[in-house]
């Protein structure tokens, strides 16, 4: 693993995190509309994994590979 390959994995958690992000946001709208209670219930579990994603910590091995090339 390298520098190139921890960027890339950190971008496209992030990118999957704003895909479920908007597809829980739009649930939980389409829910709230139609049956609020469910759907609400419906978008928690997405909107939490959206979180997860956006603010996943870095691996080990990236921190180690980024501590080695910072000296």
């Amino acid at each position: 693993m390298n520098k190139i390959e921890c960027f890339s994995i950190k971008i496209s958690s992030r990118m999957l995190g704003l895909v479920f992000l908007v597809f829980s946001l739009l649930l939980a709208f389409i829910g709230a509309v139609m049956v609020p209670i469910v759907g609400l219930f419906f978008a928690l579990p997405f909107l939490f994994f959206a979180g997860f994603l956006l603010f996943a910590p870095e691996s080990k091995t990236c921190k180690l590979i980024s501590a080695k090339t910072s000296r």
